[in-house]
Formats: structure tokens, sequence, C-alpha cells
């Protein structure tokens, strides 16, 4: 059998004779299917070094301040809450008597157990012993500073207590909590 002209002949245009041709159905629309990612090796691994970097920017060098209060003492304590393995930090303790009698004898005590984390201990004034600071005598509202430079050599988490006490008897102590990153 043999075509016929008009099912061999090229398709109308669209205008023909001065009439619109109807448009073609629309197609149905498409299965819902479970998206996924694709990468390539290289892709990944650089998905990953920028994913480290953004965690690193939020979980690096976060400082932490807090104070506590015994009868006639008041002790401020700025310390790194997070710091990254062997960079240096500085730890800041204030003390004030806040008593109207004199403390003939004030002293300051780090647990050992937070020191074991650092290195290359800075302190200004200087330890009598590992971890402890001699102030001497406290007048009615004076305030002392304690300087103190540590350097993050074991990583993982740091915690141990500074405790502050006069004549003797224990006063105020602040939790210290460090996080050194590896």
């Amino acid at each position: 059998m043999v075509p016929s002209r008009h099912e061999i002949s090229a398709p109308r245009p669209a205008h023909a004779n001065g009439r619109a041709r109807a448009a073609p159905p629309e197609p149905p629309p498409a299965p819902a299917m479970r998206r996924r990612l694709k990468l390539s090796p290289k892709h990944a691994i650089g998905a990953f070094a920028l994913a480290c970097v953004a965690a690193s920017a939020v979980f690096m060098h976060a400082r932490e301040t807090r104070e506590a209060t015994a009868p006639g003492l008041a002790l401020r304590v700025a310390y790194p809450e997070r710091m990254r393995f062997r960079d240096t930090e500085r730890l800041t303790f204030d003390v004030t008597r806040a008593a109207d009698a004199p403390c003939r004898s004030a002293a300051l005590a780090i647990d050992e157990a937070y020191l074991d984390s650092f290195e290359e201990r800075r302190a200004t004034p200087a330890e009598t012993t590992i971890g402890r600071f001699e102030l001497g005598g406290l007048a009615p509202g004076e305030q002392r500073r304690i300087t103190l430079d540590l350097r993050g050599e074991r990583p993982w988490r740091a915690s141990g207590n500074a405790t502050l006490s006069c004549d003797g008897e224990r006063g105020a102590e602040v939790p210290l909590r460090t996080f050194i990153f590896p």
C-alpha cells in the first residue's frame, strides 16, 4: 500500500490560511523521585574542607568570665572556654577585699588537674608553688590582679577550680572549664 500525498507531506505551519493551530497538549508531570547529591571525590573533599573551616570559625577561641563571692571576698576570672592546641591564652584573676576588716594573708589556688593540660606557664606575680599564688595582706576595698599565660599542650577538656582564701579560710571558688581543640 502506498501512502497518500497528505500522509507524506510536511506538517503545516502554525498559521496556515490565517488560522492558528491548537497548541499541543501539556506533557504529564514528572514522577516523584528521591533526589540524590552526586559529588565527585574532589568535590566531596572540598566540601568537607569548607565545612571544617566554617566549624573552626564557630568553635575556636571563646572566652568566658565568671564571678564568685564569699564573705568579704570577690573573685572575677576571665579565661579561655575554647582554644586551639599549642596556642597561648591568658587567664586573668581579679581579687577584691569586700569586707571592712583587712585580710592578713590572701592566697589563690588553681587545681593542678586544670594546669596539667597546659605548658609554658607564665604568671604575674610568680607562683609560690604549682598553682598557688600568695597575695599577702589585702586592705578593705583593695584589688589585686593575677595574670597567667598558658599554652595548651593536651587536647581535650581541662577542668578544675580556682579557689580564693583569706587567713587560711576557704572563700570564693570559680570552676574553670577549657576545651582544647586538637
